[in-house]
């Protein structure tokens, strides 16, 4: 083979050998950019997904925090109806007592029925000037006396039953407004128990969506790294060849 056959053949072995290296070098760059790219993005997607888990988290602490707050005063409200239920009872029973012994009086039954001790006739006697005062006297003394204590006796009762009216109202005014207060704590626990579940499914989908995403990013890590590995072990050069590129190198540049 003549030389100017061996230096065409090698004109267009070092044009094609230019062209192909340019063209694997602008392939190398393209795949390093969208790993770099691809990689980035996924780092980005892990951290806002792990940011945003760790928010609903604390909500859902903060919502579970709310809610057994709101159970322990629904307990506490519904104690306090039932001790107020009970009270109700009481002052109820003590009314009819009361009113029993009312009409007892209003039917002419004996003051002792209503702890009222008559006055007797000794006391009368007592009482009365000595010598002065006859049968029919102490007899009219006697039905003052009883009809005194009859009538405080019925005042008696009539303030029982004022009490008892006054403590009732006060006690159905306490009572409404705890059961006020149970139903507007109802009403947001139903709230509360709503956003729990809705945190725990959003939480769920997000930590399904981070662990997608987090095993996609291992593959393109674990990919990238070996192809990095096989481009940088392949750029190994001998020893002769390091010498010529930059001892011609250097001549070029100057």
């Amino acid at each position: 083979m003549n030389e100017s056959n061996i230096n065409g053949n090698l004109a267009s072995e070092n044009s094609a050998a230019r062209e192909r290296g340019a063209s694997v070098a602008r392939e190398y760059e393209r795949v390093v950019n969208t790993f770099n790219k691809v990689l980035l993005f996924k780092e980005k997607i892990r951290l806002s997904l792990e940011h945003r888990i760790n928010e609903l988290e604390s909500y859902s602490y903060q919502n579970e925090d709310q809610l057994n707050t709101l159970s322990r005063n629904i307990e506490i409200y519904e104690i306090n109806i039932l001790k107020s239920s009970e009270n109700l009872e009481e002052l109820l029973a003590e009314e009819t007592r009361i009113k029993e012994k009312y009409n007892k009086l209003l039917q002419g039954a004996s003051m002792d029925t209503v702890g009222v001790a008559p006055l007797i006739e000794d006391e009368v006697e007592e009482k009365s000037p000595k010598g002065t005062s006859s049968s029919t006297d102490i007899l009219i003394q006697q039905r003052y006396h009883f009809l005194d204590n009859l009538n405080s006796s019925f005042q008696k009762l009539d303030n029982d039953l004022e009490s008892i009216n006054f403590l009732r109202t006060k006690l159905l005014d306490a009572k409404s407004k705890i059961c006020e207060k149970k139903e507007q704590a109802l009403e947001k626990k139903l709230i509360l128990d709503q956003n729990s579940r809705e945190l725990y499914a959003e939480c769920e989908k997000l930590e399904s969506d981070l662990d997608i995403s987090t095993k996609e990013e291992e593959v393109l890590t674990l990919e990238y790294a070996q192809l990095i590995n096989k481009v940088e072990g392949s750029i190994v050069l001998g020893d002769d060849i390091d010498r010529i590129l930059f001892s011609s190198l250097t001549t070029v540049d100057s």
